[in-house]
């Protein structure tokens, strides 16, 4: 590595700026210009500063457009001119500012970190000569960069103007970038006479750099045209439909071929137009009615074209309300069947955008509960005095019933502020459930009754009166249930788990109180434990030594199973995505219980488990992260994982099975603080297509993390609508933190909450639900419960008033003759051999292989050194825990139906080496 201690020329003399020229203030930018030069000559162009005068003198012909750099180093204001020593010397070796080994001596420089101005952002671009031009189709820059990127709103880019027009962005520079050669080619305009390339590094304030040496600019033949992508990468389309593909960045006249699938089955899209004058092409893709499921490619090529593609994946819409332990009589969501609700008064259906353009923010925006078409009270432009009435819906007299709706009940201001709810029945009796006259945030409340005698009919009536500018009430979901009866004193659950997440240092906490904590819960510990993301602040060795010293401590090895999740703070560093996922699966062992048969280098981010035969676990992770000051998108997840969870899902589904989905990101408008613009499209591209896999899986309990807000809150756990007119929807649950916790502060912000207790979470299933419940755990390790939901289940038949629910699979859930405390690994081998223990730092893969042959159900096991892992069988799915034969026989067979091996593991596998 070169790092030139002095320059190649000494014109520091004065510091004067190049050719003596006095730096001016031309409106609001700073110039500093070397000697005004003529246009070059069509020969090639080169420079590699070491013509620079001193650190605020340009080469001659460059130029640097400054804007509120006051208050910065002096010699360091925007573009300065120095050799990598210096910059070491001035900012210290450390972030990569000494990896810039393509520069020699004096190179342009751009330094935010630890450099900001006195208030706001600082924008900088340096400007190269204009470089005549002489009849070339393109013009080409070769420069030698080293990028680090900044946190938002900082960014950066290379840009090129033609005959002095207006800049036109070349290149975005957006994630780190070190150390590289950079080569660029433009096409040039017709009749353009001179280029000017221009390196802008914009919006900065105390960020990281970009360097830049050694730049060659030439006259070139056209490049080859990558398109760029301007519709979504990752479309979402169902059987028999079409999705619209946009883009852009090509030539005009250019002809993109477009073809869709793979191998054999690849077809040519018809009726792709040829590029518009812009550059731009849209066109539809067709996808066939009998299209199952699947991720199909689409690849764009043509003359000239860099071949390019994005996935379309099909997926069918989601399908009709299934039985579940706790039916659904009736259920209104307003998307399409306001029509159907009488209103007297002003209310108002619209989405909670449209409420927000309408009246303002004030958090009317944080109804995260609420989807689609919403019915809105507003008080801004005046009092209020209505009622909003739903249609009959029958019922049955003597049946006792709940009424659910989601509900955001603003109070502002003074003055009487009432809401009420009411049931009336067609045989003339009116209900009062509820009045309301104090503050309620995104809740859903849960109202009991009891149907008279003689009623066939309810209809639901809302009525809000209040005083201009006093608030305002917003509605959705509005249902009849039959719910739940209260679990039975002393009832056992059949599968428990335990999930903490968001640890980021707070070692001790986890070691002293939560996970002693969960110990101390009724039932002691669970049998598999789940860390949903954020193990570490930063993802160093040492950072994971330390979490795992504290996990090892607090007892975290004496859980059967153990899953880790990965957080964007696993990512949060500057080693590159590939280095911090094999850390995390090397250090956790995640590997050993990734889905079997899987090439990926990143197995282990997501697999499955089922506790005790009976309860799903799935857990997904993102696949690339590239860390830019902490803002996402966090997610990226490819097409294996995607096609595995989706197979996955619908097979529970088909078997009317409860699943629990471990991913430690959130999705946006779903639980606490997910509004805030901070965590709004965590999943990037594969958001859509992660959100209407789940809308079709109601079955579906999702246990989401990253926020750290504190359970107290209303939505806590939500019912997600990703697809507003889906009757049933899927469960999320906020699953706190064990370190600092956050509540709202103001319409976006977020606060820490003081004194609170770290935080951590049981799920257990019982016969006829799930019950998640978080605690908080004192400086003792002794629980708090703080709040609790039961999830129903998903059932084959309808539940009718009076009866116990169905278990999950449908099978005798009391386990005949069993004993229910029998560890499934202990003799569950078909040859009556001990099956082997999870292989993670010394133990055997010896697993249980399941298969199905010639349409009949048939097992067999491996007694010692079996072909399946010790964490998944042949199918990616392992079984842990304690289970009676008759559930485990129940579960085997529809696990063996769906194509899926299983592996049994002893509670006492090790999930993870020892560090």
């Amino acid at each position: 590595m070169s790092h030139c201690s002095s320059r190649r020329a000494d014109h520091r003399a004065g510091r004067l700026l190049a050719g003596g020229a006095l730096a001016v203030l031309i409106g609001g930018l700073t110039m500093a210009p070397g000697l005004a030069a003529p246009a070059q000559a069509a020969a090639p162009y080169s420079q590699d500063f070491s013509t620079a005068a001193g650190p605020a003198a340009a080469p001659d012909g460059w130029t640097v457009e400054s804007a509120n750099t006051t208050g910065m180093r002096a010699g360091w204001a925007g573009w300065t001119f120095h050799t990598t020593d210096e910059v070491i010397d001035e900012f210290g070796g450390g972030g990569d500012r000494s990896a810039f080994d393509l520069a020699e001596g004096i190179a342009a420089v751009v330094h935010s970190d630890t450099n900001r101005p006195e208030s706001g952002v600082f924008d900088s671009t340096l400007w190269a000569p204009e470089y005549a031009l002489d009849g070339a189709d393109a013009v080409s820059v070769r420069f030698a960069s080293h990028y680090k990127q900044g946190q938002a709103p900082q960014n950066a880019k290379l840009v090129v103007r033609f005959d002095a027009a207006e800049a036109q962005p070349v290149a975005n520079f957006d994630s780190h970038r070190l150390n590289e050669s950079a080569h660029y080619t433009v096409d040039v305009p017709a009749g353009a006479t001179t280029a000017q390339f221009g390196w802008s590094y914009l919006q900065s304030s105390n960020n990281w750099f970009w360097m830049i040496d050694n730049v060659e600019i030439a006259e070139s033949a056209p490049a080859v045209v990558t398109p760029e992508i301007t519709s979504p990468r990752k479309p979402v389309v169902a059987p028999g439909a079409t999705t619209s593909v946009s883009l852009g960045g090509l030539r005009a006249g250019q002809q993109v071929v477009a073809r869709l699938g793979e191998g054999e089955a690849t077809v040519e899209v018809p009726g792709v137009p040829a590029a518009a004058a812009d550059g731009t092409v849209a066109f539809d893709v067709a996808i066939p009615a009998d299209q199952v499921p699947a991720t199909l490619p689409l690849t764009l090529t043509g003359e000239g074209i860099e071949p390019t593609s994005l996935t379309v994946t099909v997926l069918n819409d989601p399908g009709e309300a299934a039985n579940t332990t706790e039916p659904q009589l009736w259920w209104d969501g307003f998307d399409g069947t306001a029509e159907g609700w009488a209103v007297d008064g002003a209310w108002e259906f619209m989405t909670r955008a449209e409420a927000v353009d309408a009246y303002g923010l004030d958090r009317r925006h944080t109804f995260t509960r609420a989807s689609g078409e919403i019915a809105v009270a507003e008080t801004a432009a005046g009092a209020f005095d209505g009622t909003l009435a739903s249609a009959p819906a029958a019922v049955t007299e003597g049946d006792d019933l709940e009424l659910r709706f989601d509900s955001h009940f603003r109070v502002r201001g003074g003055g009487e502020h009432i809401g009420t709810v009411t049931v009336e029945f067609d045989e003339g009796e009116a209900i009062e459930l509820r009045r309301m006259t104090d503050e309620e945030e995104s809740a859903q409340p849960r109202l009991s009754f009891t149907v008279p005698e003689g009623a066939t009919t309810a209809r639901v009536v809302f009525d809000y009166a209040a005083p201009a500018a006093a608030g305002s009430w917003m509605i959705d979901d509005v249902k009849f249930v039959r719910p739940l009866a209260p679990l039975a004193d002393g009832a056992a659950p059949e599968a428990i788990v335990d999930v903490f997440s968001d640890v980021q240092g707070a070692n001790g906490k986890l070691q002293n109180q939560v996970l002693p904590g969960f110990r101390n819960l009724p039932g002691g510990r669970a049998d598999v434990l789940i860390s949903n993301g954020d193990l570490t602040s930063n993802g160093t060795p040492a950072q994971y030594d330390a979490y795992f010293n504290a996990y090892d401590a607090g007892g975290g090895p004496d859980y059967g199973t153990r899953i880790s999740t990965i957080g964007n703070h696993e990512f949060y560093g500057y080693d590159g995505a590939a280095a911090y996922i094999e850390r995390f699966l090397d250090r956790t062992g995640m590997r050993d219980l990734g889905v079997a048969g899987s090439g990926s280098p990143n197995r282990g981010l997501w697999g499955e488990t089922v506790v005790d035969g009976r309860l799903p676990v799935l857990w997904i992770g993102s696949e690339s992260h590239e860390y830019h000051g902490g803002s996402g998108p966090f997610v990226e997840i490819w097409d294996e994982q995607y096609n595995w969870l989706r197979d996955r899902l619908d097979h529970y589904r088909e078997t009317n099975t409860p699943v629990l989905l471990s991913v430690h990101h959130v999705f946006e408008n779903s639980v606490s603080g997910s509004y805030a613009n901070l965590y709004k499209r965590e999943f990037g591209d594969d958001q859509e297509r992660i959100e209407r896999l789940l809308a079709g899986n109601p079955n579906v309990t999702v246990m989401s993390s990253h926020t750290h807000w504190n359970p107290e809150l209303n939505d806590w756990s939500v019912e997600q609508r990703f697809v507003p007119t889906t009757e049933q929807a899927p469960t999320i649950i906020n699953t706190a933190a064990v370190t600092t916790q956050y509540g709202p502060s103001g319409d976006w912000g977020e606060a820490g909450v003081g004194g609170a207790d770290p935080a951590g979470m049981r799920v257990a299933l019982y016969e006829d639900r799930l019950r998640a419940t978080v605690y908080g755990f004192d400086a003792e390790a002794q629980p708090t419960e703080i709040k609790s939901i039961d999830i129903a289940l998903p059932t084959s038949e309808p539940t009718d008033p009076g009866e116990g629910g169905a278990d999950a699979n449908g099978a005798d859930a009391d386990g005949t003759g069993a004993d229910a405390d029998a560890e499934v690994g202990a003799d569950a081998d078909a040859n009556g051999a001990e099956s082997g223990a999870t292989a993670s730092g010394g133990g055997t893969a010896n697993g249980a292989d399941a298969a199905a042959a010639g349409g009949a159900a048939g097992a067999g096991a491996s007694s010692a050194g079996g072909g399946a892992t010790a964490a998944n069988g042949g199918g990616g799915l392992a079984m842990t825990g304690a289970a009676a034969p008759g559930v485990l026989a129940a579960a085997a067979v529809a696990l063996i139906a769906a194509g899926a091996a299983i592996t049994m593991r002893r509670r006492s596998a090790s999930a993870r080496p020892r560090p």
